[in-house]
């Protein structure tokens, strides 16, 4: 407690420094205040009686800096008048605070010193109990070393007759000990005899039960088997009849298209105003960037060259010609995406190559690549292309 005490005092010292030097900064900046505002005032008197536009040459740095115009001494007069303001009031506040932390420090340690003496009370009244609690403390010693000194005679006389009880209640547990053992053989031997009748008994009874059980399992088994055998076979059949049905409902699906082909004009898979993003290969990043170069939509990717599109976004000149005839098949009315895959299996990029092919021999091509996908059960059977689908294709790219 000394220890804080003289820390605090410490402290104390320190602020009362430190408040006098900021004091006498006060001082000094409310004077800086003062010339500044002389200053300002002399440059308004100055701005009246000569003009704003006209010039002046300060005193002391006048020949230093040369003539400036008026306003402009106006401008930094106010300018610094406001600034040493500014630090007066800034300085100002922070004395303020600093006598309240003053104050309240002061409180601290004036409390701190009631402490000590309160402590110092307190220390010397403990002394008192703890000489008072020694004296009680040797009384109460004296009585419990006369106490122990009875308690071992009794404990003595105590033990004398403990010996002679012993040797009496021994004499009495042997005899006893001895009748209870004759006994207990009598009645074991009777228990043993019945419990070899009962497990005799329990034995049969188990196998007469257990051969009842086996033969009602064994009934039970054969009847389920036979119960499963036939819902499996049942499940087999509901599974083809499921698959076939899928197969005619996949039929029936493309020949409603073709006849819907048929009687409606086919619509192309994208116009020229659906998005970039629609051809598929092109991403929502690549999409991104060719918005940035003023590609939009489909028809403006399709129209502009491949070599331009190349040099502004990061893709090789290749992979955009791919994309162009990837959307320029799209916009046939007709293609489908199946049809779109397989007519790029067949080395048809675009539409000036599928306008070019052979109706039989683009057909041949077609027919054999959708065979395959056929049996890697890609498609159905019913989305194999027809050679009228695929003069189709050809007519509608030469349109």
């Amino acid at each position: 407690m000394i220890n804080m005490t003289s820390n605090y005092i410490f402290l104390v010292s320190h602020y009362l420094r430190y408040v006098t030097v900021k004091g006498k900064a006060i001082w000094i900046l409310a004077f800086f205040s003062f010339l500044s505002g002389l200053n300002a005032v002399n440059a308004v008197f100055l701005s009246v009686t000569l003009g704003i536009e006209d010039t002046y040459q300060l005193p002391l740095i006048g020949s230093l800096i040369g003539a400036i115009p008026v306003y402009v001494y106006l401008i930094l007069s106010v300018f610094v008048t406001f600034l040493f303001l500014g630090a007066t009031c800034v300085s100002l506040v922070t004395e303020l605070s600093s006598k309240e932390i003053l104050n309240e420090i002061n409180a601290k340690v004036t409390m701190i010193e009631s402490g000590q003496k309160l402590q110092q009370k307190v220390l010397e009244s403990l002394q008192a109990r703890v000489f008072l609690v020694d004296e009680s403390v040797n009384s109460m010693r004296k009585e419990v070393v006369k106490a122990f000194a009875k308690q071992e005679e009794d404990l003595k006389q105590v033990q004398a007759n403990l010996t002679q009880n012993q040797s009496n209640l021994a004499k009495k547990l042997d005899s006893d000990l001895a009748a209870i053992k004759g006994e207990m053989a009598k009645q074991m031997n009777r228990q043993s005899e019945e419990i070899k009748k009962t497990n005799t008994n329990l034995a049969k009874i188990f196998n007469e039960n257990l051969a009842v059980v086996k033969d009602e399992l064994a009934g039970q088994l054969v009847r389920l088997a036979g119960t499963l055998e036939s819902q499996e076979r049942r499940a087999r059949k509901s599974e083809k009849a499921i698959l076939n049905q899928e197969k005619e409902i996949a039929e029936i699906k493309t020949k409603i298209e073709r006849v819907e082909d048929e009687f409606v004009p086919p619509k192309p898979l994208l116009t020229s105003q659906c998005k970039v993003e629609d051809v598929r290969g092109i991403g929502e990043n690549t999409g991104n960037e060719l918005r940035e170069i003023g590609i939009a939509d489909v028809g403006e990717f399709v129209l502009t060259d491949s070599n331009v599109i190349a040099d502004k976004i990061d893709m090789s000149e290749k992979t955009v010609e791919k994309l162009q005839g990837r959307a320029q098949l799209a916009m046939i009315p007709g293609l489908k995406e199946k049809d779109l895959v397989l007519l790029e299996e067949a080395e048809v990029m675009n539409r000036k190559e599928l306008a070019s092919q052979d109706p039989i021999e683009l057909g041949k091509k077609i027919n054999g690549i959708a065979r395959i996908q056929f049996q890697e059960k890609k498609i159905s059977e019913a989305e194999i292309p027809t050679i009228e689908e695929v003069y189709a294709w050809i007519k509608a790219a030469k349109a």
